[in-house]
């Protein structure tokens, strides 16, 4: 239907008076738009869009706010976040001893000897900037093992969780991993990095009232996800991309879209080579070829995306395949990677011949290099259309940029990360590397394409706080990683819309309030263009709108 057909039929509701952010191609800013049901079918002014409205049409006086499309967050981990928010989800605990507190809490309500778990904290969230140990653990669960999951490779158990795993001060480190210990009497601390975590994990019970996800059945994934869901519409979330799944978590998704209790759309990203720690590799050879489908499968609510790949580790962890070094030096020994390399820019092609994009985990300049390469050469022997994406992608190289813009590969971006991170910085980047992380406006400038995201839970779905990372480039206690890489909040308006759907297939039906789109947006608690910097991070939102349904209403709204 043409633009002038849809402002044809009757609204069912208008939103009006106020600052409605299309996200159209020239980020047209009007005063009201019109649904009908399902679909936008109108935007303007006041006059025109009232001028519309029918003896059933329900109107919405938006006094001045703003009403923006649906917030995507096209990299996530919609059921681990689930997983933490049913056990203990420590992002944004500003300390250790409210960490402490948060565990005592879970403790009590326990039977002793239950296991307490929980997950996605980093040491820089915490006044006291350092990772928690088991001495601070262990006084509040003397009885009850314990163990907390960092945002990436690294995680803090206590002493009883150490001692039913047992490690102790004689234990060697496992191949790939390392188990941290006091430099003055070479006891384990709690804190155990990349494979040492399955020390701990190997003794701890299935299912996920311990916090596990091993062994887990398809119903409790699938419940784990809608406790996902329900929170992240209470942000404005109304699509999401489940990044590295693999069969159980299909029919998960597939049987809540079934029985029609999938609440926001989601597209679904199979695990490939590289994205967990043990592979069947067999299995991994023979996913393109068997599954017979590729990119784009579905519909408005359930598709299948690109297949997730990683080549290196992360920056915090000091396991970036980089070509610098940080403050103090980096540590001994090759970084570990997550596949080989040799094979990398084979696999790439096959599956862009096939017809899948692929997503591929990338921190350090080497690594970006690599990945984009790989991309790059695929779509010069085979120019179709594939969304690839750089993920994470921090230190991009000048000819990197240039590929990207060529090969119209998308940088898969969480501004998230400056905010949860930046502030431990100073002690493990030179200068010139803080204020190159993540280059959002050298990416923009550059003609590439941004997605933004928060790849929860390694850092908080608020997606107000990645926007006033993005605007401000401050952590949470604030310090600055410069100013030179900071966009506008109109540009990490778009990474989180209309670009977020060109990356996952979806732009020609969602991503912008444009006549015929679905109608998913999101009613903020104020008018964005008047918001001062300092306060985007505040934001908060009134009403969610999924397909034309309020899934979410914040009490007190009208």
């Amino acid at each position: 239907m043409t633009r002038k057909q849809w402002s044809m039929l009757t609204p069912s509701l208008i939103f009006h008076n106020g600052c409605v952010h299309t996200v159209d191609p020239h980020d047209t800013i009007v005063e009201a738009l019109a649904i009908s049901n399902n679909r936008i079918i109108a935007t303007g002014t006041n006059e025109e869009i009232l001028a519309m409205a029918a003896n059933p049409t329900k109107q919405i006086d938006l006094g001045g706010r703003s009403l923006i499309p649906g917030i995507l967050d096209t990299h996530a981990h919609a059921v681990e976040v689930g997983l933490f928010l049913k056990n203990l989800f420590c992002n944004g605990i500003p300390s250790i001893k409210d960490l402490v507190d948060a565990v005592a809490e879970k403790v009590a309500v326990r039977p002793e000897g239950a296991w307490v778990q929980g997950g996605c904290w980093i040491e820089t969230q915490f006044s006291e900037n350092r990772m928690p140990t088991r001495w601070d653990l262990d006084p509040v669960s003397p009885e009850h093992p314990v163990v907390i999951e960092r945002i990436f490779s690294t995680c803090v158990a206590n002493s009883c969780a150490l001692s039913m795993a047992g490690i102790d001060r004689n234990t060697p480190d496992p191949a790939g991993g390392t188990i941290e210990r006091d430099l003055k009497t070479g006891e384990p601390t709690g804190i155990l990095h990349r494979s040492a975590k399955a020390l701990v994990r190997n003794v701890m019970p299935t299912g996920t009232d311990t916090g596990s996800l091993a062994g887990s059945s398809v119903a409790e994934i699938r419940a784990l996800a809608q406790t996902a869901m329900q929170a992240f519409v209470a942000y404005g979330i109304t699509g999401t991309l489940e990044a590295g799944v693999g069969p159980d978590m299909c029919r998960a998704y597939h049987d809540m879209h079934k029985s029609g209790d999938l609440l926001v759309r989601t597209s679904l990203m199979p695990n490939w080579y590289g994205f967990t720690i043990t592979q069947n590799m067999d299995q991994m050879d023979r996913l393109i070829g068997e599954m017979g489908f590729y990119t784009g499968f579905g519909d408005e609510w359930l598709r299948l995306s690109g297949l997730k790949m990683a080549i290196d580790g992360g920056l915090t962890s000091k396991t970036a395949l980089k070509s610098w070094a940080y403050l103090g030096g980096d540590p001994p020994g090759q970084v570990p990677l997550r596949l080989d390399l040799d094979k990398l820019d084979g696999w790439v092609k096959s599956a862009h011949d096939a017809g899948w994009s692929v997503g591929i985990h990338v921190m350090g300049d080497i690594a970006i290099a690599k990945a984009v390469n790989a991309m790059y050469q695929a779509h010069v022997a085979n120019p179709a259309d594939r969304r690839h994406q750089v993920i994470h992608a921090y230190y991009p190289s000048a000819d990197s940029l240039a590929k990207m813009k060529e090969a119209k590969l998308v940088a898969a971006v969480q501004p998230a990360f400056i905010y949860g991170e930046a502030d431990g910085y100073p002690n493990l980047l030179p200068e010139n590397k803080e204020e190159s992380f993540l280059p959002l406006r050298t990416y923009l400038d550059a003609g590439v394409i941004v997605a933004s995201s928060s790849d929860t839970p390694s850092a908080h779905f608020n997606p107000f706080w990645g926007m006033y990372a993005a605007v401000t480039r401050k952590g949470m206690q604030g310090h600055q990683l410069g100013t030179r890489e900071a966009i506008t909040a109109a540009e990490m308006l778009r990474t989180m819309t209309i670009n977020g759907a060109y990356m996952t297939e979806d732009d020609h039906f969602k991503g912008s309030l444009e006549p015929g789109k679905v109608a998913d947006l999101v009613m903020l608690d104020r008018n964005l263009n008047e918001t001062p910097d300092e306060s985007l991070k505040d934001i908060t939102v009134e009403k969610t709108m999924i397909d034309g349904k309020f899934v979410y209403e914040k009490i007190g709204t009208t």
